[in-house]
């Protein structure tokens, strides 16, 4: 019997390419296409608390987490909120006070982590020469304020601490743009409001200014909220949009110089008030117990002033998100619960 060899080199051209052929069909029945990414409406704060959100848009961080993020801006965060709640954007960057207004008025929404925290964002800026040197000197004043927002809660605080009663001044609600022409025009005497405002009003008046602050009063807390739905619905996206944040945080300690820059470029101001101020900010991706404690005392403020339709103190934590942040940062939850 005659046994044939093929050549080493013949079995070798057809085994090779049907080798590759059979790898490259297994590889291509198990790779599953990529998903789009998903997209989210962003409603942001023009001003510096949110710098977290400003950098992770500038810097692609959403995008990187499979996000497709579409940036909407507002003049502060209590419009940014208010977009939320009418279904216009899902997340937004806010204030505490304006949550505390939300949820005692029957709003559904969850904080999803706290971003940025300062004790000395807050002020008075008055006219001295409408006879104001001292903070006894604002009895009997007009002042501008944006009613349910931080600079409002400072207000008051700022009053009861030196001793004046809110009946013993006159509040003048005012948009965060038209407290540069009140005081100009002597429609108020002083304002109570936040940076970069503070900043610019300071320098608007030159020697005719006065500030006071009360570091020892309030500390804000700026956060980043969603509706119960959206978050219920959603809790793949709020990890990554989590994730993004954390990254944006680390971006802001390792580079502070770098973070003005783009902030100052997103926001499209003059990052020399930025310069200035930086450092009465701390931006941290965090729920802590302070917020929370921060959160009761507002209410309490709220329901002895009788300014929201709810008069009794609701549970917090049932208006706080903490799945997302557990597993994205659990190190970064500190609430007693």
């Amino acid at each position: 019997m005659i046994h044939f060899q093929a050549p080493r080199r013949f079995i070798s051209l057809i085994l090779i390419p049907a080798i590759a052929f059979i790898t490259l069909t297994v590889n291509g029945c198990q790779q599953k296409p990529a998903s789009p990414p998903e997209k989210i409406t962003i409603a942001y704060a023009t001003i510096f608390n949110p710098t977290l959100v400003h950098i992770a848009l500038m810097k692609n961080y959403f995008k990187e987490e499979g996000l497709d993020a579409t940036p909407q801006s507002h003049a502060f965060g209590k419009p940014a909120l208010q977009a939320v709640i009418e279904g216009k954007a899902d997340i937004a960057t806010v204030g505490d006070t304006p949550i505390v207004f939300a949820v005692l008025g029957g709003k559904k929404i969850n904080i999803l982590t706290g971003i940025q925290t300062s004790n000395k964002n807050e002020a008075i800026v008055a006219r001295q020469d409408r006879g104001i040197a001292k903070p006894s000197d604002l009895k009997g004043k007009k002042i501008g304020v944006t009613l349910g927002t931080t600079g409002h809660f400072f207000a008051d605080s700022f009053l009861l601490a030196h001793g004046i009663d809110r009946k013993q001044v006159k509040i003048i609600d005012l948009k965060p743009d038209e407290m540069a022409a009140a005081l100009a025009t002597g429609k108020v005497d002083a304002v109570s409001t936040w940076h970069p405002i503070v900043t610019q009003l300071k320098k608007e008046l030159g020697h005719n200014g006065i500030i006071f602050f009360g570091e020892s009063l309030y500390t804000e807390t700026f956060c980043v909220v969603a509706s119960q739905e959206y978050v219920k619905k959603n809790p793949a996206v709020i990890k990554k949009v989590l994730r993004a944040l954390v990254k944006a945080e680390a971006f802001v300690q390792q580079h502070p110089e770098e973070s003005r820059r783009l902030v100052a470029e997103f926001l499209k101001t003059d990052k020399g008030i930025l310069d200035e101020i930086w450092d009465i900010f701390t931006f941290r991706v965090t729920l802590d117990q302070a917020l929370l404690v921060n959160l009761e005392d507002q209410t309490r403020w709220t329901i002895k002033h009788q300014l929201a339709p709810r008069r009794d103190m609701p549970n917090y934590l049932d208006f706080i998100y903490l799945d997302g942040l557990l597993a994205v940062k659990p190190e970064a939850v500190r609430i007693i619960r």
